[in-house]
């Protein structure tokens, strides 16, 4: 049975599927903490921006570009969500190779997203989530 965390983040999702980035960003804290790994590099060193801003910035360029994303996969721990996204096309556009994919692990907080951290497979997300 999915958690609580597990169905927030699925609406969180599917809100961005269908093109509803407000909807999705009603559910990330104004101060988010995103450590994300430069695209440009192929083995890029984690970075952090802070603020909802930030990620409604990157969500926009990705909607610029036509690219979509679906869930792939979610596996809830505790107050960290692992997530799969599978992009087609975003590996043309990054040096670090990784199958159109993106590992996420997201920290929710009384009902919002104030963490996401970006892995580089799912084993470190897994590790990262504490996910045995």
């Amino acid at each position: 049975m999915p958690s609580e965390n597990e169905n927030l983040i699925r609406t969180a999702y599917e809100a961005y599927s269908r093109g509803d980035t407000s909807q999705l960003l009603a559910l990330v804290d104004p101060d988010l903490e995103w450590t994300y790994l430069d695209p440009a590099h192929e083995n890029p060193e984690p970075q952090t921006c802070h603020g909802r801003s930030q990620l409604e910035w990157a969500l926009r360029g990705q909607a610029e570009r036509r690219l979509t994303s679906q869930l792939e996969e979610i596996t809830a721990h505790g107050d960290k969500v692992m997530v799969v996204i599978h992009t087609p096309g975003i590996d043309q556009r990054r040096a670090r190779q990784a199958g159109d994919r993106n590992y996420l692990v997201l920290t929710l907080r009384q009902g919002r997203i104030v963490a996401m951290r970006a892995c580089r497979d799912r084993a470190e997300a897994r590790g990262f989530a504490g996910i045995g």
